[in-house]
C-alpha cells in the first residue's frame, strides 16, 4: 500500500500526555484505492483533530 495524499485539521491543541479515542472508518475501496477518514477526541469529547487518507493497493504476486 502506498499512500496518495493525506491530511490532518488541528481543531484545538491535543494533550498528548493524557487519554485519546480515535474513531477512523473506511467509507470507500474499490479497484486499487481505498479512503479512510477519521476524528480524534478528548478525554472530554472535544473533537481534536480530523484526519484523511487515500492509499493505492495493489496485490503481491509471488513468482511461481
Amino acid at each position: 500500500m502506498a499512500s496518495l495524499d493525506h491530511s490532518i485539521w488541528f481543531h484545538r491543541e491535543p494533550n498528548l500526555y493524557d487519554w485519546i479515542l480515535v474513531n477512523v472508518e473506511s467509507p470507500s475501496a474499490n479497484d486499487t484505492r481505498g479512503f479512510t477518514r477519521g476524528n480524534l477526541f478528548n478525554r472530554s469529547g472535544e473533537l481534536i483533530c480530523s484526519v484523511a487518507q487515500e492509499g493505492l493497493i495493489r496485490p503481491i504476486i509471488k513468482d511461481k
